[in-house]
This record gives structure tokens, sequence and C-alpha cells, in this order.
């Protein structure tokens, strides 16, 4: 958390610089001062400060890491054990939808990569057919080699977790996401912006 707010009260001195320089400039080219004469005069000059007021902008909206990306993809635990068992329970339910053809239909599953590496990736769903899930990878893998292999199929039993995203924001199922949130506050860590933005849109998996 220190971090976040570390980086949020930079983001604010970067920004206000960036203002103060552009305000200099904008001053110059109406009534430019001496050393703004006998300097170079481009539209480059303002590349500083565009970059100050970019950067300071992004930084004064940093949230924080989201629950994936501090926690080790090959984490195991009480709560992850159980969210497999759950995902697995309410599978017919997913199924379903996916036979209706709902967008926003993702599966979790374990990827072997060439590198042997073993990662739990979600994947975008096309479609279900014999037991199957034909599937885009979502999230961008270690392993680039396998990344560039496009759709695959997925079998029903190597599924560890599933999640539909609605129009309105919320997801049903992502039962893993919501066992690595048990997981992270048991440990008595705290929860970042970024965090629990993810954690409200879990309504449907508490």
């Amino acid at each position: 958390m220190i971090r976040i707010y570390f980086k949020r009260f930079f983001g604010i001195i970067a920004f206000l610089f960036g203002l103060i320089l552009s305000g200099w400039f904008v001053y110059n080219q109406i009534w430019p001062t001496e050393e703004f004469k006998s300097g170079f005069r481009s539209i480059f000059q303002l590349a500083v400060p565009i970059a100050c007021l970019a950067v300071g902008w992004k930084w004064m909206r940093y949230k924080g890491k989201g629950i994936e990306e501090v926690i080790r993809g090959d984490l195991k635990c009480p709560e992850l054990e159980a969210s497999i068992v759950k995902a697995k329970d309410t599978m017919p339910e997913f199924i379903r939808e996916v036979e209706k053809g709902i967008d926003g239909a993702f599966v979790k599953f374990p990827l072997k990569t060439p590198q042997g590496l073993t990662e739990h990736i979600w994947a975008y769903v096309h479609f279900y057919k014999d037991d199957r899930f034909n599937v885009s990878l979502a999230n961008t893998l270690v392993d680039e080699q396998e990344q560039s292999k496009g759709r695959r199929d997925v079998p029903l039993e190597e599924v560890e977790d599933w999640q539909i995203m609605l129009p309105n924001g919320s997801i049903r199922g992502a039962y893993s996401l919501a066992a690595l949130f048990e997981y992270w506050t048991r440990q008595g860590n705290r929860l970042t912006p970024h965090m629990k933005q993810q954690k409200a849109q879990l309504q449907s998996a508490t």
C-alpha cells in the first residue's frame, strides 16, 4: 500500500510540473521572453511537459496490482482446492450458457508449455462440443512459443474454473479468484484498490 501512495504522490508532482511547463510554453507563444527568443523554438519543446502530464496522470490513478499479479501461479492452498470442486460441480450451468451462445465465457486450465512450464491460464470460449471447449488464450503466457499457437481444444476434465463476464461488469463463477482473495486476507494482507475493484465484481462467486 505504501508503494501506491508514493506512486500517486510522485504522479501529482509530475502532473503539476507538466502543467507549469505547458503554461510556460503557451505564455511564450504570446509574450515570448528573451530567453525563449534566443532558444530553439519548436513544437518538440512540448514533449517534456506532455510526457510529465501523461506519466503524472497515469500514476495519480494507480490502483496497485491485481490479485493474480501478486500470488504465484503454482500456489496450492485449501481455498483453491475447494474452488476447483465448486467449479466442477457448477459446470453444467456454465455449459448450458455456452451452448446458448453467450458472449464473455472463459475457462481456466493448466497448460504445459514447450519450456516445460505449467501455467494456469484463462481462455475465451468459442464453443463446446464433444466434451471439449474450443478456446483462444486470454492471458499472456510466460512461454511466448505457446502463445502463438492460436485456437485449441481443452478437454472438460482439465478445466479448473469458469467465469462469465456480464454486460454490467459483474462476473459469474470465477471461483478461483474468490479463493485467492480468501487466501490473501487469511495471510493478513491488505487489498489494494485494484483488488477491491476486482473483488466487487465477484458477487456471484462469494
